[in-house]
């Protein structure tokens, strides 16, 4: 057993190296903020421009000292570079130096959600701010999910709050690495599975952005209502409850959470992801919606002047408008998951390489699972993908020309947009549903850099 004593002297001894410290010629480390899961979290103002300050996270031996996430760490944190979002902890630098591996983060001056929400005592946030919060997530996350890329550890120790009330969602993509190695050797996963979707506690491949979506209701809940859904006295029993318990009533521990919200909170927290909200954009509408119900009501009122059928039009027309680019979203993500899933699997078949060749048998197993899933969710995305394609048909087909001629208001989602209407096109005029075979030449003329093999 390890003597704490012995650790305190490593952790001091870090403090000793780096405080008052330059690394890489760039960052001046000032202070230590506070340790976590990852590693030890530093304030460091930039070398040439001292107003300018970052967060510097070192991290812990025991994740870098393994050999398939130091092949993922570069990979990993090129992602979580793309993700340019006011919701988002903006990630600046990562580095390796003498051993130890560095990410270097926007500061955000504020606190995280989870000290919001412990200050409360069991009280819960009050409504608004609690909206606020999470359509900031929501927001932060869709950007993410534009680009395939799920955090999959979403939980209100990743979302800090500045200054001015905003919501940055941090951690992407090396959380993720971080979560596979706390698993102990015969697969127990080690942690908190409170905001963990179903499919994540039950090992499944099959996860996608909709596993983003559960943990943010649950992060709503627990906002709501000062409470966790699913609460036990050991791992195991929580990971029970979360997979096989029906989703609980905020309105359980909070009567005073209206009805229409507490129906938000549990249909983002159901049990299978075709049940839940498809995506942030329909997670954020349905809040818009029962914000702005007041004002519906008195529009409803002043509108009985017209003819009941005319109402029903107008009604059926902007509801079938909302279902129609929900759906075009949807889609367009699924063809992004599957162009990146193309990309991590030649990355994968280029690590099984080396590590054949370098005789480790371990680690080529890890690149083939790795391989195998990447192919399974590349099925499964073009599946769903033609999937959206039929539901579509059951809907007034002027309508969705309209919504599929429209400019996405995302720039980089654009081009992926025309590809779903001309495939849309296609699926109408012979009833061809996508393949992989036939979506993957399109993905380097959507921005995915890698050369097909």
């Amino acid at each position: 057993m390890t003597d704490t004593r012995d650790t305190l002297d490593v952790r001091d001894a870090t403090d000793a190296k780096l405080i008052g410290r330059t690394i890489r010629d760039k960052y001046v480390v000032i202070r230590r903020l506070g340790e976590g899961g990852m590693g030890r979290v530093y304030l460091a103002e930039l070398k040439e421009a001292r107003a300018r300050k970052f967060a510097v996270k070192l991290l812990r031996p025991e994740l870098t000292g393994d050999a398939s996430f130091r092949q993922r760490f570069h990979d990993e944190a090129q992602h979580q570079a793309q993700l340019d979002h006011e919701n988002i902890v903006e990630m600046v630098d990562y580095f390796e130096l003498k051993g130890d591996y560095y990410l270097v983060l926007d500061y955000v001056d504020g606190q995280t959600l989870s000290d919001m929400i412990d200050a409360r005592q069991g009280k819960g946030l009050p409504e608004k701010q609690a909206l606020a919060i999470i359509t900031g997530v929501l927001n932060g996350l869709d950007c993410a999910h534009q680009k395939a890329i799920v955090h999959r550890d979403v939980k209100p120790s990743n979302v800090l709050v500045d200054a001015r009330g905003r919501a940055r969602i941090t951690d992407f993509g090396i959380a993720t690495d971080a979560l596979r190695l706390t698993r102990t050797r015969d697969g127990q996963i080690v942690g908190t599975p409170e905001y963990m979707s179903p499919e994540q506690l039950s090992g499944s491949a099959a996860i996608d952005h909709r596993s983003d979506i559960f943990s943010a209701g649950v992060m709503l809940y627990q906002m709501l209502t000062g409470d966790m859904p699913f609460k036990g006295d050991s791992f195991p029993s929580i990971q029970a409850q979360q997979i096989s318990n029906p989703v609980p009533n905020p309105r359980a521990v909070n009567p005073k959470i209206p009805k229409r919200l507490a129906e938000i909170v549990r249909r983002a927290m159901q049990k299978s992801p075709a049940d839940r909200f498809q995506g942030g954009p329909q997670f954020i509408a349905r809040i818009e919606s029962y914000r702005r119900r007041g004002a519906w009501k008195y529009v409803m009122v002043s509108a009985c002047l017209l003819a009941a059928a005319g109402i029903y039009v107008a009604q059926a027309t902007v509801v079938n408008m909302h279902v129609v680019r929900e759906a075009v979203h949807t889609a367009a993500v699924d063809y992004n998951i599957l162009c990146r899933e193309q990309g991590l699997k030649m990355k994968n078949q280029a690590g099984k390489g080396t590590a054949d060749k370098a005789g480790e048998s371990d680690l080529s197993e890890t690149f083939r699972k790795n391989i195998a899933r990447n192919e399974d969710n590349m099925r499964r995305g073009a599946r769903e993908y033609g999937d959206v394609f039929e539901k579509m048909t059951h809907i007034n087909q002027w309508t969705v020309r309209r919504a599929l001629d429209e400019v996405d208001p995302a720039p980089a989602m654009e081009p992926v947009r025309r590809a779903v209407a001309a495939d849309y096109d296609a699926y109408t005029a012979h009833g061809s549903r996508p393949t992989v075979e036939s979506m993957l030449p399109r993905c380097q003329a959507l921005g995915f850099e890698w050369k097909l093999q």
